[in-house]
């Protein structure tokens, strides 16, 4: 009877190993050829999940095996005659230089890798840490797209990093609608302040639209001359300004101005636009219309915290300032420590952020049909959050409601905890009573 050698792994043993086995044993005796820990370790570069000896264990307890032998990551003619072996059997990715009378190759299972289980494992363990829900406005979620391309990486030398750095701004700068991205290690606060300090001078209208929008005031360089508007008030302006600055989404209101009325403003008044996009970036369109801007990583985007930006457009000059670190140039020359990680949770997400808006999408538009009693205005409705009329309560302990920094009397609920899940469980999670 003929000896048939499969040469494997089997880190992860899968179906996809049972039915090459299956395959295999109408060839005659099955050997398995395994790879030890120490070939797996060098030419994958990870120490396998399940030791040799465990994994030469389990293999021979599976019906129809006959043999299990150590044998090398590439099976050679040498291989093969040591153990007396007439047929090597192995999946389409075959390697292993072996004459083709000695070799049978088979097509791969479907669907079905040792990779891909660890990569859908990502998925289990952000289930798992993922018990909590959060009404928050992000990071809500830790998602596996996050974890998927996270190891050791540096911003200078590195070129695996320089290249998912490139694609990461490359999208960003898609996204914003801008010519120019810089990218600083901080939250969405460092890069508003080091945008105003860089492009924001003389006279300025603030439109005040809640504590985010106002906030813009302190962050705003001490030379300036600025003027609080409301949003209502914003028809009423006629004076001249260099400058218009907004909050597009405002967080802690659930509120989204109209951009396109505010850029109407700016041309009517000769400003420019400056948009703090930390709560619009990813989700709402028309970025374009701002001439400078200024967000992080997380919400809209869906990464780790830790990444910061400045878009701009080509025609806009920067101010020089003695500083270092709020200084615009500091950053363009990667002059100091850069978000290297939560660069790395952009890059996985990139593939997949229609789908993840999309599940925000869905969230919104739940509770504007299902609780739409408790919405004031279905008017200038952002994407991340909805303000209701009432007050929300958690109907367990692993639910985190938002608490906003501006005072008000009902509540602000935000869209991205549920985001991978398959259907939207709000109503058994949460529930809302008159105020």
């Amino acid at each position: 009877m003929k000896r048939v050698m499969i040469d494997m792994s089997a880190t992860i043993l899968h179906h996809g190993h049972i039915r090459l086995i299956e395959k295999a044993k109408k060839y005659g005796q099955v050997i398995i050829g395994l790879t030890t820990d120490d070939e797996i370790l060098e030419k994958k570069g990870y120490s396998p999940e399940i030791k040799f000896e465990e994994r030469k264990e389990i293999l021979e307890a599976i019906e129809g095996i006959n043999e299990v032998v150590e044998t090398p990551w590439l099976i050679t003619e040498k291989v093969l005659d040591d153990y007396n072996i007439d047929l090597l059997i192995h999946g389409q990715d075959n390697s292993n230089k072996i004459s083709k009378e000695r070799l049978l190759v088979f097509p791969r299972t479907e669907g079905i890798s040792s990779s891909q289980i660890r990569y859908d494992s990502l998925k289990s363990i952000t289930q798992i840490n993922n018990s909590k829900l959060m009404l928050t406005p992000g990071p809500a979620v830790v998602l596996h797209e996050n974890l998927k391309d996270i190891k050791p990486i540096f911003g200078r030398g590195d070129e695996d990093y320089d290249l998912m750095s490139a694609k990461v701004l490359d999208w960003v700068r898609h996204l914003s609608g801008q010519d120019k991205v810089i990218m600083s290690q901080g939250s969405s606060t460092f890069s508003l302040e080091l945008a105003l300090h860089s492009f924001v001078s003389g006279k300025v209208l603030l439109i005040s639209t809640g504590y985010y929008s106002d906030r813009l005031k302190v962050l705003s360089p001490s030379g300036c001359q600025i003027k609080v508007c409301s949003y209502e008030e914003i028809d009423n302006i006629k004076d001249d300004y260099n400058w218009v600055l907004c909050a597009y989404t405002e967080t802690s209101k659930a509120f989204k101005v109209d951009l396109e009325k505010v850029k109407n403003l700016c041309e009517k008044i000769n400003a420019k636009l400056y948009v703090d996009a930390t709560g619009s970036i990813g989700l709402e369109d028309k970025h374009h219309l701002a001439d400078v801007m200024a967000f992080s990583s997380c919400k809209g985007l869906f990464g780790l915290t830790g990444a910061s930006f400045v878009a701009h457009k080509n025609n806009l000059k920067y101010i020089k300032t003695p500083n270092f670190y709020f200084n615009l140039e500091t950053h363009m020359n990667k002059m100091v420590t850069g978000p290297y990680h939560a660069v790395a949770s952009l890059h996985g997400v990139m593939v997949n952020h229609d789908k993840l808006v999309d599940r925000v999408k869905k969230s919104k538009e739940w509770v504007m049909a299902n609780w739409g009693n408790y919405i004031l205005s279905k008017n200038n409705q952002p994407l991340l959050c909805t303000y209701l009329n009432g007050k929300i309560k958690a109907k367990d302990s692993k639910v985190v409601l938002y608490n906003p920094r501006s005072q008000m009397s009902g509540s602000v609920i935000c869209h991205f905890g549920e985001i991978h899940s398959d259907r939207i469980n709000l109503k058994n999670r949460i529930e809302i009573a008159e105020l």
